[in-house]
């Protein structure tokens, strides 16, 4: 569908604001949830969510979860306190799921990125909607698909899809609150995924609902510990490689690497957009050792099609910019296969 708004904002799918309002309709029991690693789109998504249903959707038992729970530095944002941890509250969370009639997922395209809450999602006999700007969401496993792979952030496309159903009077001091902060996250404060007019729209619309633009900002960005801040001098002093004929950046990090500084995998979050300020690089990848497991952040300014390029690596994917991948196989063999894909020789640190 279109939406007007002095500017079409495109939904695929055929969606349409009374499509929602029936996939709602009549629902008591609601799950929610987004994906694993959670960022500021996935929580501010969460939250904004639930402070929009507790608004339209009055005396219905609403329960919000995340496969690996809040993280830390985004539990500023309203109702963050009310989120079951996969981690820590398993049995709750697939309890919740299994009595759900209505299940709603966010900023994710498959189930398999809702990690340990997935095999319960897919067994669960509600039904499901999704919210998502990622290439290629799984149609098969969702009674309502609401997409659009070019707007800025899953908030956004909240934000204009709630502002079409119900008016912008649904929208609280909460609401606006996590999905600005959704905004601001997944375009770097708006430096990049800000190539629609609708962006800025939604970003002044909400600014004018009752949050400080300023403080949301400084909530994001001021919230590093000392260990976190060595970590990322130590990273792009010893662990970064520039392949200037490429236009690439390839950062390794190992597990002891996190170990020694005491840092943990979302402290790891932003350090391959720091990459990206390299004037010459066009493309930059963070190799990330897990257990048993190696993760895979993928970037890139204009030429490099990230998705297709994780897709191609490890069958993964995200956005043409911003993308993910996951490998099984040891992190030399990872980068090994990231490098001959690339066209870089050398023996360096793997």
């Amino acid at each position: 569908m279109e939406i007007e708004c002095r500017y079409k904002v495109n939904f695929v799918d055929g969606w349409q604001p009374e499509t929602l309002r029936e996939c709602l309709a009549g629902a008591r029991r609601i799950v929610m949830t987004a994906h694993t690693n959670a960022d500021g789109d996935a929580v501010g998504s969460l939250t904004g969510m639930y402070a929009l249903l507790k608004k339209v959707m009055v005396g219905c038992r609403i329960t919000p979860m995340l496969p690996d729970g809040c993280p830390e530095d985004l539990a500023w944002l309203p109702n963050t306190d009310l989120i079951l941890s996969g981690k820590k509250d398993l049995d709750r969370c697939e309890e919740a799921i299994a009595e759900a009639d209505l299940i709603i997922c966010m900023d994710l395209n498959g189930l398999d990125r809702t990690g340990v809450l997935a095999d319960a999602m897919r067994e669960a006999k509600a039904k499901r909607i999704l919210f998502d700007h990622h290439i290629g969401p799984d149609r098969k496993m969702f009674d309502l698909v609401v997409s659009d792979p070019e707007i800025s952030s899953t908030c956004e496309l909240i934000y204009w899809a709630f502002r079409a159903t119900y008016g912008r009077e649904v929208f609280d001091v909460d609401a606006a609150t996590s999905l600005f902060t959704g905004l601001c996250t997944d375009t770097g404060t708006f430096s990049y995924s800000n190539r629609q007019q609708s962006l800025y729209l939604a970003a002044a619309e909400l600014s004018q609902m009752g949050i400080d633009p300023m403080d949301i900002n400084r909530q994001i960005k001021n919230v590093f510990t000392v260990a976190r801040l060595k970590f990322f001098g130590y990273a792009m002093n010893e662990l970064l490689t520039v392949y200037p004929e490429q236009s690439a950046a390839l950062m390794v990090i190992r597990k002891e690497d996190m170990q020694r500084y005491g840092v943990e995998s979302a402290d790891l979050t932003g350090l391959v957009n720091e990459v990206m300020k390299l004037k010459d690089t066009d493309c930059a990848i963070l190799i990330r050792e897990e257990e048993n497991k190696v993760r895979l952040s993928l970037r890139s300014k204009r030429h490099t099609d990230v998705n297709q390029l994780a897709n191609e690596l490890f069958g993964g994917g995200g956005h043409t910019r911003a993308a993910g991948a996951t490998s099984f196989l040891s992190l030399s063999e990872t980068v090994k296969v990231v490098k001959e894909k690339l066209g870089v020789k050398g023996s360096e640190r793997e």
